[in-house]
């Protein structure tokens, strides 16, 4: 049974979803909360609303856009994610605030620098942006690749931890 919530932050609406193993989806920030549904209906075939269990991780999440440092410290349910996505995703945790690092340089911690392209699908379906920080991984050549949430919401995310500042 999946759970979801829909809370507000400075950048508009974003919605939760959390099964008893753990957070199972973040949708970043929409303008309208139908947006939200719209999105937990194309992957969920049976959802209860109950706004409660997310207000920490909601808290959290506005924390970190207010500027805040935040550990994302959430039980994170993974399951469905291949063995390739899963070790990507923990390569991409261990990515301080305020930095960033290229697909390739992910690709050669998992010993196959030619998986450049396996990397960036492999973040493209990353459920839970924010607490895995795929938005600190570019391209080499410093071009910001692309976003679940739109490369602008990227820039906004790493003007908030100081990485870019224009």
């Amino acid at each position: 049974m999946f759970r979801y919530g829909i809370f507000s932050t400075p950048y508009g609406r974003m919605g939760a979803v959390a099964s008893d193993s753990g957070i199972h989806m973040l949708i970043l920030p929409k303008k309208d909360p139908d947006e939200i549904i719209k999105e937990l209906e194309t992957h969920y075939l049976e959802l209860v609303r109950d706004d409660k269990p997310f207000q920490k991780i909601a808290s959290k999440i506005n924390d970190y856009f207010s500027g805040k440092p935040v550990k994302f410290s959430e039980k994170m349910d993974l399951a469905g994610s291949t063995p390739f996505e899963l070790k990507v995703w923990d390569i991409t945790l261990g990515i301080p605030r305020g930095e960033v690092r290229s697909y390739e340089w992910v690709a050669k911690q998992l010993g196959d620098a030619k998986k450049v392209r396996a990397v960036g699908q492999a973040l493209g379906r990353n459920r839970l942006p924010l607490i895995i920080p795929c938005h600190r991984v570019i391209k080499k050549e410093g071009d910001l690749g692309g976003f679940s949430g739109g490369v602008e919401m990227k820039r906004q995310l790493l003007k908030l931890e100081g990485y870019l500042i224009c």
